[in-house]
C-alpha cells in the first residue's frame, strides 16, 4: 500500500512539473500583447533631398513602397525638402500628363521578410489642388478603416473613396495653393492594425506641366518591439 501511494505521488509530481511551463506560457502571452511599442516616425528628410524612395527601416520595421500604373513622370516618389503643404519633409508623387493618368502606391511593413502589423499609422496627403484645365489632383485610399481630417474644406472636398476622391473644391478654387500653405492637406490615420496601405493618385483630365502631391512623415507603433 505504501509503495502504491508513493508511486502515485511521484506520478502526480511529474504531472505538475510538466504543467508549469504550459501555465507560464499561456499567462505570458497576454501580458506581451498588452504592451504597445513606442511610436516611431519615418522622416523623409533624413533620407536626403532628391532620394528616390524604395525602402528603409525604422523601429525595427522595414517600410517598403511599391508603385504601379503610370509611374514614369520625372522625380516621381522622390524625397523633397522644398515646402509642400507647409512641410519641408515630404515624399512627392508626380503625375504624368496623360488623360486620366493614375498611379497606385502601396506602403507595406515587414520584419525578417514577413508582413507585420503596425498600430496608429498616420500621415497627411499634401497639396491636393487644381490648376483649372492644367491639372486636377484626385486621391483615393484603398485601405479601409481610416479616419480623415481635411485641413480646409474651402479648398478640398471628398471622402477619399474611388467614387468620392479627395480633390479640389471646384476646378479653380485651389489653383492658388502655395507650397507654404496647408490648405490642400488631408490627414489620414488607422487606429486598427494594418500591415500595408494603398492609395491612388490620379488626374481627371490631360494635365500640363508637372503636377504632384506629397505625403508627410509617417508615424506608427510597431506591434512587436
Amino acid at each position: 500500500m505504501d509503495e502504491v501511494i508513493s508511486t502515485s505521488r511521484r506520478t502526480l509530481v511529474r504531472g505538475a512539473a510538466w504543467s508549469v511551463p504550459v501555465i507560464a506560457a499561456t499567462t505570458a502571452a497576454p501580458a506581451f500583447a498588452a504592451s504597445p511599442c513606442p511610436a516611431v516616425t519615418l522622416s523623409w528628410a533624413s533620407l536626403g533631398n532628391g532620394t528616390t524612395f524604395s525602402s528603409t527601416t525604422v523601429g525595427g520595421v522595414l517600410v517598403t513602397l511599391t508603385v504601379s500604373g503610370q509611374t514614369g513622370a520625372a522625380n516621381n516618389r522622390t524625397v523633397s525638402t522644398t515646402q509642400t503643404g507647409g512641410q519641408t519633409s515630404n515624399l512627392r508623387f508626380y503625375s504624368t500628363n496623360a488623360l486620366n493618368s493614375s498611379q497606385t502606391a502601396t506602403i507595406s511593413f515587414t520584419r525578417d521578410g514577413q508582413p507585420v502589423s503596425v498600430l496608429n499609422l498616420a500621415f497627411s496627403f499634401l497639396d491636393i489642388d487644381s490648376g483649372g484645365t492644367a491639372w486636377n489632383d484626385n486621391v483615393s485610399v484603398a485601405t479601409g478603416g481610416f479616419a480623415y481630417v481635411i485641413a480646409n474644406t474651402t479648398y478640398v472636398r471628398g471622402a477619399g473613396t474611388t467614387a468620392n476622391a479627395f480633390r479640389a473644391n471646384g476646378n479653380d478654387t485651389s489653383s492658388s495653393t502655395q507650397g507654404t500653405s496647408t490648405n490642400g492637406n488631408v490627414a489620414v490615420s488607422w487606429s486598427s492594425a494594418v500591415s500595408s496601405v494603398s492609395f491612388t493618385y490620379a488626374q481627371s483630365l490631360a494635365a500640363t506641366g508637372s503636377p504632384f502631391i506629397g505625403i508627410s512623415n509617417l508615424s506608427f507603433q510597431p506591434v512587436i518591439c
